[in-house]
């Protein structure tokens, strides 16, 4: 796992930081724990997106495509004649 900035303690010597945490030997217990965290964290992205996306379009299929936009943001910058 990885953060932006160093705050997990290194496996060498526990007063330095890394930004880097250690998950153990590939293959062991806690290193598929963590593989298993970070593909169902992607799995719960990916769902929150289709989910934004479904709505988006609803909203759009309810109210007859996009609103129309503001007439009175048009005559912005224009000169009364």
């Amino acid at each position: 796992m990885q953060s932006v900035e160093p705050l997990f303690p290194t496996a060498t010597d526990k007063n330095k930081k890394s930004k880097y945490l250690y998950l153990g030997k590939a293959g062991s217990e806690a290193h598929l724990d963590a593989v298993d965290k970070v593909t169902r964290r992607g799995l719960i992205d990916e769902l929150e997106r289709v989910l934004n996306s479904l709505q988006e379009s609803y909203l759009d299929v309810c109210f007859g495509g996009e609103t129309e936009p503001d007439p009175s943001s048009e005559t912005k910058g224009l000169k009364e004649e």
